[in-house]
């Protein structure tokens, strides 16, 4: 009897033929072996699906096939699922070297766990280091009128709790991973924390999510970030978010994200360890 992987990691792609290689890549050398990989192509028409068969030996399911967006192509490849736990990694992205190893510790060590953070390093289209980000522990005061802060693919969740809360909201194309944060915490879910980092972003021009990243947003970001606070009945006030800023300093994220981020800016992406 063929036993079920820990892990199912979705990859979603659009045309991001010149960078899904390093994204695959990225997974079929984790030391971690417990997964299967499903990738969701949404009818690409570059080089995206002849990048895609050249390891479909190590791919446990992929399609292309035209879909609505990310949203839909996360729940497609979800619903494929014979793993506990589940994540999702974007195309352009890559997931750091023994990423898996150290989930498979926290989980170990958390018996009851069905929610695991880590950390982001953001690098550029050249694959150079830009900044690393360190986020807080589950705080109910921290997180009640200021942002859940967790970035997609360094967040790993069971099967269960997104069976529970029906997937993503196939309406949003921005912030479909902010308003699952919500439905989770609304069912009484809390993320364990990894103090390590799980996630590289790379940014680019051609990334969706890119400018949510920069001082100024887009009305279209902004007026969806919107609808989901509604959606959720989430107020952020400036209170919570100063709050929550001044719990950062003090807890220790913004010096540790200082010190990664001197310790590694400008070296290449593929060469950080950050876990054995």
């Amino acid at each position: 009897m063929k036993l079920s992987p820990l892990f199912t990691i979705v990859i979603a792609n659009y045309n991001h033929g010149k960078f899904i290689e390093e994204a695959i890549l990225s997974v079929i050398n984790q030391s971690y072996k417990n997964y299967e990989l499903i990738i969701i192509d949404g009818g690409s028409t570059d080089n995206s699906v002849e990048v895609i068969k050249k390891y479909e030996n190590k791919i446990s399911w992929w399609v292309s096939e035209k879909d609505s967006g990310q949203s839909e192509a996360f729940n497609k490849g979800f619903k494929r699922a014979t793993g506990q736990f589940l994540f999702w990694l974007n195309a352009d992205d890559i997931l750091l070297p023994n990423s898996l190893k150290e989930a498979d510790n926290v989980i170990s060590k958390n018996k009851e766990v069905e929610w695991v953070s880590a950390n982001t390093v953001f690098f550029d289209v050249n694959g150079i280091v830009i900044k690393c980000t360190n986020g807080p522990s589950w705080s109910n005061f921290l997180f009640k009128n200021a942002p859940i802060t967790v970035y997609g693919p360094t967040t790993i969740f069971s099967k269960k709790i997104f069976d529970e809360v029906g997937g993503f909201d196939e309406s949003l194309r921005f912030g479909m991973d902010t308003d699952l944060w919500f439905r989770f915490k609304k069912l009484g879910h809390q993320f364990v924390k990894s103090q390590t980092y799980f996630w590289g972003f790379r940014i680019h021009k051609d990334s969706k999510t890119s400018h949510a990243f920069e001082d100024k947003q887009s009305d279209e970001f902004y007026k969806e970030s919107k609808r989901i606070r509604d959606k959720n009945n989430v107020i952020y006030t400036r209170k919570g978010v100063y709050l929550q800023k001044i719990y950062k300093i003090f807890n220790g994220n913004y010096l540790k994200s200082l010190i990664d981020t001197k310790r590694n800016k400008g070296k290449s992406i593929t060469n950080l360890k950050f876990h054995k």
